[in-house]
């Protein structure tokens, strides 16, 4: 018997008997994101339409689906679980303090997001940010001030794009999203705390894990188990993010990290699990 009040967790996502080729009607090619699920059916058929013609203001989003059922009128619903709040990744600037630190990362920024394929910006936004750039650089005084002022509000423009991007997009490629422009990602939560956490990966038997920022000359080394007894250590990384795969599906995998200074190793996290999908 269906426990109705579980469906307040879930969005209805589509109700079809037609083919694949008319998944998305025109009514809903009008919008601009568009929610699937995470089907055989439907993963073709992003594969062979996104970015064409009819489809190319249109952004697929595939959610996995975790109920099949049919309504009073026998018409199946496919039901798909919506992220929670506790998973919001949130891209930063992370320019610095000095002004060679600001310099550096507005450039990397600038390199990064040059042809950026997950974020387009246009030929003139990439000229633009460099001469700001080069201004900010050779500025002196109350100049440099001005000259960052106007930098930096370019920079929040691009952030928010990088940022809306990264929100639309599926669980676990936000953070690809967003360090693919060269920001840094504040973690989980908003603006809480960054805690050690795990989600899903886009990929069938992937995890995503996140963890708090080390600070400067720092690493984080991972670990993963498949019994909470036997552990394997996972490749360090210097960014506090990191991705598992090849992982069991339906199977919990558990997890910790530690993070390691120059003064040595700040001792082991809390271990978090997640069934793997």
């Amino acid at each position: 018997m269906l426990n109705f009040n579980k469906l307040r967790l879930f969005v209805i996502c589509l109700v079809w008997y037609v083919r694949m080729k008319k998944v998305v009607t025109q009514s809903v090619a009008d919008l601009r994101n568009v929610y699937l699920a995470n089907t055989h059916a439907n993963r073709l058929f992003v594969k062979r339409f996104q970015g064409t013609e009819r489809y190319k203001d249109i952004n697929f989003v595939l959610c996995p689906i975790t109920y099949f059922g049919r309504n009073r009128a026998g018409n199946m619903v496919m039901m798909t679980t919506l992220p929670s709040t506790g998973q919001v990744i949130t891209a930063r600037l992370a320019l610095g303090k000095t002004a060679s630190e600001i310099t550096t990362q507005a450039r990397n920024i600038k390199t990064r997001i040059t042809g950026n394929l997950l974020v387009p910006f246009t030929a003139p936004e990439i000229a633009t940010l460099g001469t700001e750039i080069n201004t900010y650089e050779d500025a002196h005084g109350a100049a440099k001030d001005l000259a960052y002022e106007v930098m930096n509000k370019t920079l929040k423009a691009y952030l928010l794009r990088i940022q809306a991007a990264a929100d639309v997009s599926v669980l676990g490629n936000q953070i690809v999203i967003i360090q693919s422009c060269g920001c840094v990602v504040q973690g989980v939560g908003g603006k809480s705390e960054q805690v050690f956490d795990c989600f899903w990966g886009i990929a069938s038997g992937s995890v995503m894990l996140i963890a708090p920022a080390g600070g400067h000359h720092s690493c984080h080394d991972w670990w993963y188990s498949l019994d909470n007894i036997t552990w394997t250590r996972m490749p360090p990384t210097v960014d506090a993010n990191t991705m598992k795969t090849e992982l069991p599906v339906g199977h919990l995998a558990y997890f910790r990290q530690e993070i390691v200074r120059s003064e040595g190793g700040m001792g082991l996290s809390q271990t978090i699990s997640i069934m793997v999908k």
